[in-house]
């Protein structure tokens, strides 16, 4: 191990006893409370895209337990897991001694282009093993580019797809949540609304995105209140600032530092009695992943979890 190593493991040791300080490490304090509704995660995109450092899985993992988190998203790259020396069997094993789960699997995908239907049902049944197989119940659909000519047409043509891959998704017993995100088809509010309108709200729900709404000229607020009898799955993530295509990295901050109403979204899911995972997506930090991840979680244990209650 060379110096910089030797620090850089020093650092997130260090860092790792001071992020359990008042939280799962002490006393194995939950963040989730017993018998209510929500369920918290983080995603390993996080971690996994973090440029200064390769972060292994299971650190990520400890990380997430540490913190007292309820689970991971989790969507696998090919061979990504034995890549970090695991199986499907044994990232279970280690799942389930670690007290998480997995929230759901990302899925996106050219909907609307005709001549790539079979190859995308082929990959979503691949999906919904996936998701079946670490009991997971939610699949997070990303819509296609914005690099088309017609984006209201895209919408139109997807929006049969998506019904059928909802049915696929209804017979498994997983929830499909649809997801607006800045560069797609689905970005603005208008955008938003018509492919809600265009799907069979039996099959396709909604897994809203804040900071992706809000980048995109939504009220995040509003949106969610819209649509709050199609709610699935939550992104949760905070932005601030002027979204300037096509990075969105600068405007990325962890929860309680941008600008979306986590509390207005909180009261709304406390009002419908929403039941299920809300995901900490943050793609991009200045710091770590580890400090990303404590503030992000103090912010859930200090300021969301007391509104539901």
């Amino acid at each position: 191990m060379n110096r910089r190593s030797f620090i850089q493991n020093v650092a997130v040791g260090s860092l790792s006893m001071v992020a359990g300080v008042g939280f799962a490490s002490c006393s194995n304090r939950k963040i989730s409370q017993k018998g209510k509704n929500l369920q918290w995660a983080m995603g390993w995109i996080l971690w996994r895209d973090f440029k200064k450092r390769n972060i292994p899985l299971s650190e990520a993992i400890n990380n997430l337990a540490d913190l007292g988190l309820d689970g991971i998203e989790f969507s696998p790259r090919n061979d990504e897991l034995s890549r970090h020396g695991f199986t499907r069997e044994s990232f279970r094993e280690l799942l389930k001694d670690k007290k998480l789960a997995v929230s759901g699997n990302y899925f996106g995908g050219a909907f609307h282009d005709k001549t790539e239907r079979d190859s995308i049902i082929s990959s979503f049944r691949n999906t919904l093993d996936n998701l079946k197989f670490y009991g997971a119940k939610n699949v997070i659909i990303g819509p296609p580019g914005r690099n088309v000519e017609d984006i209201p047409g895209a919408i139109r043509d997807s929006a049969p797809l998506l019904n059928e891959l909802g049915r696929m998704a209804e017979d498994a017993g997983v929830k499909l949540g649809l997801h607006p995100h800045v560069n797609t088809i689905i970005e603005k509010p208008d955008e938003i609304d018509m492919v809600m309108d265009l799907t069979d709200p039996r099959y396709v729900l909604m897994a809203p995105d804040t900071g992706h709404i809000r980048m995109g000229g939504g009220n995040v607020v509003d949106i969610v209140g819209k649509y709050r009898n199609r709610l699935s799955y939550f992104h949760l993530k905070d932005s601030a600032g002027v979204f300037n295509r096509p990075d969105f990295g600068p405007n990325l901050r962890e929860l309680g530092k941008g600008e979306v109403d986590f509390p207005g979204v909180i009261k709304i899911l406390k009002e419908v009695k929403y039941a299920g995972w809300l995901n900490v997506e943050q793609d991009y930090t200045t710091t770590t992943p580890l400090e990303s991840a404590t503030v992000s979680a103090t912010y859930i244990r200090d300021v969301l979890k007391p509104l539901y209650r």
